[in-house]
């Protein structure tokens, strides 16, 4: 008796004396009721849901300086050739392990169940990230609110920071003259005249005491976060009032965007995620007419090839690729989880990668041609305006705003582009962790609303720390230590637990089963899957843990001893989980030998299967046990001798229409 089933709609039905039996009733009978996990309303609210998530904050501020301090065309080709062999093929896993299982980061560990402590890992550092994105959110709010002022607040110099050398434009700094080495150089007066007036020294008088610092570092960091000396209790101070509004203000807006899940999320990012390219395009045609726009260009794009041989290079574009894409976090995975089973997540993962590098150039060119310009207007050269991190967002780029007409608006433009970037990554980031607690725990889903609430309450609660005065120094330790090479080692887990442990055979079997056919070409995807992502994401782990160096108060004193262990305490919160439920499950849920034990942690339970309905029935049944349990056993299901006796038998599917 056989019938043939078509893929990807099997039906794995039994029957009994010849009539089919309905399993799933037999199933819903016995499970206790609980809310459904929902799914993605239409392909779009996903596929615009990833790219927020993928294009953050630092496609803006990171991406363009690196690129310049490495070389240019040089780090972006180190970038586009680390993104094909790490960082698709990674994107590409989880969004399919995501898909294929309907399970988020920790409960999809049903196909490897000693590895469940990776889905683990993803969670902690997701809430860890969640908690100090949202800090640097608020920032971009307080300067959103501070440019609807009739003079902008970064572009004058109060009387108290001019000790600091203060000057309303980014001035170069000039040495004192020196009639032996600066005859045809610019130099900064001596008040001697003897030296001033010496024939062929061009001296120039100064305002400004010691070196110039541009009114827009000071303040951001006298004004804005009033950055304490150092990190010691004593230096930490209470929240200061007006970034604390701020940060409830935005956690406000993510609580609500989150109060029912994807369902409400998903609509708010048909805006979130489209908004920021609109002003990305507006502020590119504007900074390429600037004069001046095309030298910002050359120092963005004209390539130093030499830097190809610097080691350094490629890990700087490993680094940005990998938390540019956000892979390892969970939020991809989660995503991946709420679509369709049939959906044709092969398309999906390469086009949303591709949009982050896409993302990534067009603000490197909107980035360089607006300090393009300012250059040209300042008389220094772009590597003097031009800065990294924070500095990008927070000093360099408003003081370029301050000489677009009208400043206010351009200004109001892009910190309001930057806080919708940044939301996208902050729905992924909170909803991940939700998702995981609901997973294990189903009947919790009723109960989403309590969850976002009672999580948004808590990390503000948490992150109020960081908008202390010693608050830069705090978001740097959970920057570094809670979201950084732990990331890297939860990346190479991950590979190793999917590709090495559950199989690569296995897993481009399971790929084929839901699309229909095998990812093309299978030898790249091979390739990438089998060698390239495992191994270059352990190295670059070993390097970035043998070439550590600690965080610095400045550039000459490195944080404190005691600041450097609370980073590593929360360093091995997120990392321990992994070793740790590995050893719970090997000493505690398995018997035998040694190696029997190993066996049977790795070996996939009866909960991992295809989230594909009449397929995931005849993984559940407890009166049927599936030779392997994995999908392409499945629904060639092994009936025990007892099941044999009370007249159920097997469809056995015909091999001929059903190949892998």
């Amino acid at each position: 008796m056989s019938e043939k089933f078509q893929h990807p709609e099997f039906n794995g039905h039994l029957t009994q004396n010849g009539s089919t039996l309905n399993t799933s009733n037999k199933i819903s009978a016995d499970k206790p009721e609980t809310v459904e996990r929902g799914e993605w309303v239409n392909k779009w609210e996903f596929i615009l849901s990833c790219i927020g998530l993928s294009v953050g904050l630092g496609n803006v501020w990171r991406f363009p300086y690196l690129a310049y301090e490495h070389g240019g065309a040089a780090f972006l080709i180190a970038y586009i050739i680390l993104q094909f062999l790490v960082g698709k093929p990674m994107y590409f896993l989880e969004l399919v392990l995501g898909q294929y299982s309907g399970k988020g980061p920790t409960a999809l560990w049903a196909l490897n169940p000693s590895a469940k402590g990776i889905g683990i890992a993803q969670a902690l550092i997701s809430i860890v990230v969640a908690i100090y994105y949202n800090v640097i959110m608020a920032y971009t709010l307080y300067y959103m609110f501070a440019s609807m002022q009739t003079t902008l607040p970064w572009t004058v110099c109060k009387e108290e920071w001019k000790q600091f050398g203060c000057v309303e434009k980014t001035t170069k700094a000039l040495k004192y003259c020196d009639p032996d080495k600066n005859i045809t150089e610019d130099c900064r007066c001596t008040l001697n005249a003897t030296i001033d007036m010496y024939p062929f020294v061009n001296c120039t008088n100064v305002t400004y005491t010691g070196n110039p610092t541009p009114v827009a570092e000071l303040y951001f960091y006298k004004e804005v976060i009033q950055k304490a000396d150092n990190i010691y209790p004593k230096d930490v101070g209470n929240p200061l009032w007006k970034l604390a509004l701020c940060l409830l203000l935005s956690w406000i807006v993510v609580i609500v965007c989150l109060i029912k899940g994807i369902k409400s999320s998903g609509k708010v990012v048909y805006f979130t995620a489209t908004f920021p390219y609109v002003i990305l395009l507006i502020l590119l045609v504007r900074g390429a007419t600037l004069d001046g726009a095309i030298e910002g260009v050359k120092y963005f794009i004209i390539p130093k090839w030499e830097n190809l041989l610097n080691l350094k290079v490629w890990v700087a574009a490993a680094g940005q690729m990998f938390f540019s894409l956000s892979v390892s976090f969970g939020g991809i995975i989660m995503y991946g989880s709420y679509n369709k089973f049939t959906n044709k997540v092969y398309g999906d993962a390469l086009l949303i990668a591709s949009m982050d590098l896409i993302t990534s150039v067009i603000a490197g060119f909107v980035i360089f041609t607006t300090f393009g310009g300012m250059a040209k207007v300042l008389g220094v050269e772009v590597q003097d305006v031009a800065k990294g991190g924070y500095g990008m967002a927070f000093v360099a780029y408003p003081e370029a705003l301050s000489n677009l007409p009208p400043p206010q608006l351009w200004s109001i433009l892009f910190f309001f582009m930057l806080f919708t970037l940044g939301l996208d990554s902050e729905f992924a980031l909170l909803e991940t962790t939700i998702t995981c607690i609901q997973d294990e725990f189903p009947r919790l889903r009723k109960y989403k609303s309590h969850l976002c609430i009672g999580f948004g309450a808590a990390c503000y609660l948490i992150a109020l720390s960081c908008v202390t005065p010693a608050g830069d120094y705090i978001v740097t330790i959970l920057d570094s230590y809670g979201a950084d090479f732990s990331v890297l080692f939860v990346a190479a887990c991950e590979c190793v637990a999917v590709f090495w442990v559950y199989g690569i055979r296995r897993f481009v079997k399971d790929v084929t089963y839901m699309l229909g056919r095998p990812p093309s070409p299978s030898w790249y995807w091979a390739f990438c899957w089998a060698f390239c992502a495992p191994v270059l994401i352990a190295l670059l782990f070993v390097y970035r843990m043998v070439e550590y160096s600690a965080p610095m108060i400045n550039k000459d004193n490195a944080y404190p001893q005691f600041a450097q262990n609370i980073g590593w305490a929360i360093t091995a919160f997120v990392m321990c989980p992994i070793p740790l439920m590995f050893l719970y499950k090997l000493l505690f849920q398995a018997n035998g030998t040694l190696w029997q034990r190993l066996v049977t942690i790795t070996t996939p339970t009866s909960e991992w299967g295809p989230n594909d309905g009449s397929m995931k029935q005849g993984l559940q049944m407890d009166y049927i046990a599936n030779n392997g349990r994995h999908a392409y056993d499945n629904p060639a299901v092994v009936l025990s001798a007892d099941d044999k006796v009370n007249g159920y038998e097997t469809i056995v599917p015909d091999e001929e229409n059903h190949k892998f």
